[in-house]
């Protein structure tokens, strides 16, 4: 039976050791004495974070970003409102499908970004801003009047 245990114990891969000094009643505990660490058996495992990480810089120069500024966040903003509106694919699956409630959703972070921007804002990122807003409000109505 106290092989059995033992196997079971194995093939867990690990044991949990109480390794405080002091029982619950107080009393001063043995010492643990050392064990030889269970064997390791051969199995697959998941690629680690750091691996991960030495495959991403190639992905990274095939792909290169643009730089993180105003203008190119409210555009990518803006092309998720165009998507949820079916005006461009899904960059994923290629496919249009409508969601006026995300749609009008990012309409109204935009809005919220114009609002809480006000007078921060260069001529140019204000101009842009507002085009987009402009732009995405009518297609929004002139959707949601062909839908009902």
């Amino acid at each position: 039976m106290a092989q059995r245990e033992e196997e079971e114990q194995q093939s867990r891969g690990f044991t949990v050791l109480d390794r405080r000094l002091f029982t619950p009643e107080g009393e001063r505990r043995r010492p643990i004495e050392p064990t030889e660490p269970p064997k390791a058996t051969p199995r697959q495992e998941a690629p680690r974070a750091e691996e991960a990480t030495r495959r991403r810089p190639q992905e990274a120069e095939a792909m290169e970003l643009p730089p993180a500024n105003f203008i190119n966040f409210v555009a990518m903003l803006a092309n998720n409102a165009l998507m949820f509106l079916g005006q461009i694919p899904d960059p994923v699956t290629q496919q249009r499908h409508r969601d006026l409630a995300q749609a009008k959703h990012t309409i109204d972070t935009l809005l919220m970004l114009r609002d809480k921007t006000r007078g921060n804002l260069t001529a140019q990122e204000e101009q842009v801003l507002q085009e987009v807003l402009a732009q995405l409000q009518m297609a929004y109505v002139s959707i949601r009047r062909q839908v009902g």
